[in-house]
């Protein structure tokens, strides 16, 4: 068992070792990135409508996929999801609300440098800034009268946003017991069976779990496995030495 735990803390330690080297890459080249990127665009759409048909909205804008995947294209895996993270906590029932984007857009240059601006350009640009002012304003009031007047629907919708957010953190725990579990195992029957690359195959499930566990069990040693009679534990049945002691083990004979 302490072998398998060494493993898994092995394939952390190289999958660490890998975002950082990754993280010098731009997002765009990061393979890990578009990996995320493409089962952020899964989720949009199949879970995102299953949410927005059962009456659950984010209470942000833009919506926290979106935020995520504008944050991991723009800055890379580990810092785009970390990002994400902590948007998906503030979208929480105790969270906030309002506009927040992942990437703040650039102002405009005659923003900027108001000094090389034309009078007709400072007089659309204080035009744009107004109606920007009274926009916000209008949606602020429209905003507190859709709090005061619907109460019970928003805290329903809140309601049920922390019990998805619930929901998909006990799947996320439980896909990566599950995961963890096929890299010690692959790792464990392939050492009892005396493969000379066992730690080649956590390292493939842990990038690839499904097609790893597959491309395993068809190309693994094949035979019965029988107690080892100086250590007790499982082996391959056929082997002469076993894998775990060291010790003779003698393969059974047939009559």
């Amino acid at each position: 068992m302490r072998r398998g735990w060494n493993v898994v803390l092995w394939s952390l330690l190289g999958l660490t070792f890998y975002l950082t080297a990754e993280s010098f890459l731009p997002p765009s080249s990061q393979p890990t990135a578009r990996l995320s990127l493409a089962l952020i665009h899964a989720y949009q759409a199949t879970g995102s409508k299953l949410m927005e048909s059962g009456g659950v909205h984010c209470r942000y804008t833009p919506t926290c996929s979106h935020y995520a995947e504008d944050a991991v294209a723009y800055y890379g895996t580990v810092s785009g999801i970390a990002r994400a993270a902590g948007r998906i906590w503030r979208c929480s029932p105790w969270g906030g609300t309002g506009y927040d984007p992942a990437v703040e857009e650039p102002h405009a240059a005659a923003f900027v440098s108001p000094q090389q601006e034309t009078p007709e350009e400072r007089k659309a640009r204080e035009d744009a800034q107004k109606k920007m002012a009274e926009d916000m304003k209008k949606a602020a009031q429209e905003w507190d009268k859709a709090i005061k007047g619907s109460g019970k629907e928003i805290g329903l919708g809140c309601a049920k946003g922390g019990v998805f957010c619930v929901f998909f953190i006990i799947m996320a725990a439980a896909g990566l017991a599950v995961h963890i579990f096929i890299m010690v195992w692959s790792f464990k029957d392939a050492t009892a069976r005396g493969d000379a690359n066992a730690i080649l195959w956590p390292i493939l499930c842990f990038f690839f779990p499904l097609i790893g566990l597959i491309i395993y069990l068809a190309v693994r040693p094949k035979g019965d496995m029988s107690p080892c009679p100086s250590c007790h534990k499982q082996r391959l049945s056929t082997l002469a030495v076993c894998p775990h002691c060291k010790g003779g083990a003698a393969p059974p004979t047939t009559a």
